[in-house]
């Protein structure tokens, strides 16, 4: 009898540590499934929203930093072109304007200075001379000269000045020269 009564109470105890056991496992599987639950609807709705509303607002911030900056320094300048003095520097500076009976005068730099050195890249004079063409200027079947024969080596600036105003011109810088003055005849 003592012994079934140990067996009884070891079969009691077992029964009790078992449902222990099973109470707490349910618990632990009831709180992960809760944790799990959190987790997935706190990655998925608010968090992402939460970050791309703070994000914005953050940016909007400094958006409205940078526009009260703009703001004063407009307010600024209104104040400053109030002045009826300081439109008239910042007319005599930026465009060169003179009050009615002043005369403005420009300071040019020193003849020796570097800023006088360096040509004009528009200046003619840096390109290379262009050499004469015997192609005509005038589209084809509009020529109504005729042609002299090819002058010799000894051509002078008297036959080139004695020529036909569409004749072929003399080689040579004169020759071009007189060509290109051909307006004046």
């Amino acid at each position: 009898m003592a012994r079934d009564k140990a067996t009884a109470r070891a079969k009691q105890t077992r029964a009790q540590h078992r449902r222990s056991r099973e109470a707490r496992r349910s618990r632990f599987m009831l709180l992960g499934g809760a944790l799990l639950s959190l987790v997935i609807l706190g990655a998925w709705f608010p968090a992402s929203a939460l970050y791309h509303q703070h994000s914005s607002l953050a940016s909007a911030e400094t958006e409205l930093a940078e526009l009260h900056q703009q703001d004063a320094a407009l307010a600024q300048e209104r104040k400053n072109l109030s002045d009826s003095t300081e439109v008239d520097r910042i007319a005599r500076e930026q465009y060169q304007l003179v009050s009615p009976g002043q005369q403005a005068y420009e300071v040019l730099p020193p003849t020796g200075s570097s800023a006088s050195r360096a040509p004009y890249s528009g200046d003619p004079a840096l390109r290379a001379p262009v050499a004469p063409s015997a192609a005509s200027v005038l589209p084809p079947g509009t020529e109504t000269a005729t042609t002299q024969p090819p002058h010799t080596a000894s051509s002078s600036l008297a036959r080139v000045a004695s020529t036909d105003k569409h004749s072929t011109p003399a080689r040579g810088m004169l020759g071009r020269m007189l060509a290109a003055l051909e307006f004046w005849r």
